[in-house]
């Protein structure tokens, strides 16, 4: 299945009845107590056509320590089926991303990757909260 093809269902479910990705290939949805969703295709020489879904969040108040505690967050050798990556955007977004190939990804695939995104966000947020 084609990623444009995924991004539909995905809208769809969503109440989007056209959504599809832009002229670079690029999905980006800001959803109200979720963050900042991009959903981009590319290709790398290691490991040929790859989805990179990225979930941001702005902090008002943005120190190292809560990139560090993004990166604990982030378990290396979880035996999830993707791996984690904590992702700093202009000094003040932080967020998680994940590499998948886009042979194997799919609906569900890239609900439970929004899904782990979110929590980890969700968690992240309560952290800095303490």
């Amino acid at each position: 299945m084609q990623l444009n093809e995924i991004i539909r269902e995905f809208g769809e479910e969503i109440g989007f009845q056209s959504l599809e990705t832009n002229e670079n290939g690029v999905v980006h949805l800001t959803i109200h107590g979720v963050g900042d969703l991009f959903v981009d295709q590319k290709y790398s020489e290691e490991a040929g056509n790859c989805v990179f879904v990225y979930l941001l969040r702005v902090y008002e108040r943005f120190d190292g320590d809560l990139y560090r505690r993004a990166l604990l967050l982030c378990d290396y050798q979880s035996t999830e089926e993707f791996v984690i990556n904590p992702v700093l955007h202009q000094d003040q977004a932080l967020g998680f991303a994940v590499k998948y190939k886009i042979d194997d990804f799919d609906l569900n695939v890239l609900d439970k990757i929004i899904h782990k995104l979110k929590d980890l966000q969700d968690r992240l947020e309560g952290d800095s909260q303490s």
